[in-house]
């Protein structure tokens, strides 16, 4: 039984090669009970050793791709649950895989159909008759694009403006509903070629850290970075623990008030100032005035500068620099409303004083300005 959400093309066009039929029952498949099922099942992918096993006894390519065209077929939901993750006999499997490659080529073929553009007048024609026919009525016809709004949401691919860098490797694409726990033993490159990241604990015992499981752990037992640059190098850490909370939270928000029309963070007039490092709280009455720091900006009181280096601009209050840079955009905190995800760094202007840090922004209506969630 599949876990993998495939998109809307990709199931049409399987459904369509298999001329909208069960590939296990041979009987009519209505779309709306169609699911898409592996021969050999995906869950072998957690147990690489064994899908290695499988690959020899039945004389498989080493390429061999689980989410491949000729591994999928379509099914009636109650003959995929019947099947679930069994592996059918040798012979079985093999006649099943022959009869999938066959198909291959037609759902390519059905997949380019359906993206190019003439044909659009085509599909629209065919859902117009399909309404006034009152074959589907204009309700269903809302979930439809309920459901596949969704489809494409649990799908959604998320890149980072900056990769994160490992030891043997940089990711700078995730996906939401997707298992994390294989990054949190991987190696993170610090800074440069060091390593890992010195901690102590008020008994002056130190330890080293290189991954963020052993980041999480030492944190539980007492041990912080203590020199200025063990602080600033912590970031790598702390960035990477809270972007992947983040992305286990996102969901599919229900309204926005940034996407209509596109607001980029470095638009000034819709910042609030709350967002900046104010020790002495002195950006608090301007918060209550409702000047945003567009307003601050053009008074005088806080300096812009498109920053040169990694963040998209920097904002200077009282002798420090706020930077920020976006990273994505979801519903982190549950409440409907899309929020942004943005990264940062404060430094002081005339001193060593450095850290990163993490914010989720939101605008909670077109009236208010963005802020601190």
């Amino acid at each position: 039984m599949s876990k993998t959400t495939f998109d809307n093309l990709t199931r049409s066009s399987i459904w369509s090669a298999h001329k909208n039929s069960c590939f296990y029952c041979s009987q009519t498949l209505d779309w709306g009970d169609l699911q898409i099922d592996h021969i050999i099942p995906e869950s072998l992918e957690k147990n690489p050793d064994k899908f290695e096993q499988i690959k020899t006894d039945l004389g498989l390519d080493k390429n061999f791709n689980l989410n491949a065209i000729y591994n999928l077929v379509p099914a009636h939901s109650k003959c995929n649950l019947r099947k679930s993750d069994g592996l059918f006999d040798k012979n079985a499997t093999l006649f099943y895989l022959s009869i999938a490659l066959k198909k291959e080529a037609k759902v390519n073929i059905e997949i380019e159909k359906l993206k190019r553009k003439k044909n659009k007048g085509l599909i629209i024609s065919k859902l117009q008759s399909a309404l006034s026919a009152n074959l589907i009525n204009a309700e269903e016809l809302k979930n439809i694009l309920k459901d596949a709004e969704k489809k494409n949401w649990k799908i959604k691919e998320i890149k980072l403006p900056i990769g994160i860098e490992f030891i043997d490797e940089i990711y700078d694409v995730f996906y939401l509903n997707t298992d994390f726990s294989s990054f949190l033993d991987k190696k993170l490159m610090i800074y440069n070629d060091v390593k890992y990241l010195e901690l102590v604990n008020d008994n002056d015992k130190k330890i080293n850290v290189s991954t963020l499981n052993e980041w999480k752990d030492a944190r539980v037992k007492g041990f912080y970075p203590l020199t200025t640059y063990a602080i600033k190098m912590s970031n790598t850490f702390t960035f990477f623990e809270e972007f992947i909370e983040v992305l286990e939270k996102a969901k599919m928000p229900k309204v926005s008030f940034i996407n209509d029309p596109w607001i980029k963070i470095n638009m000034l007039d819709y910042l609030s100032p709350n967002i900046l490092f104010d020790v002495e709280g002195r950006l608090k009455k301007y918060i209550v005035e409702g000047k945003s720091i567009g307003d601050l900006v053009r008074s005088g009181i806080v300096k812009f500068d498109i920053s040169p280096g990694i963040f998209e601009f920097s904002l200077e209050f009282e002798g420090f620099e706020t930077s920020l840079l976006e990273q994505f955009r979801a519903d982190f905190n549950d409440d409907g409303i899309e929020d942004i995800f943005v990264s940062g760094w404060v430094r002081a202007i005339h001193g060593t004083m450095g850290f990163g840090f993490t914010e989720i922004l939101t605008r909670l209506s077109q009236k208010h300005l963005i802020d601190k969630a």
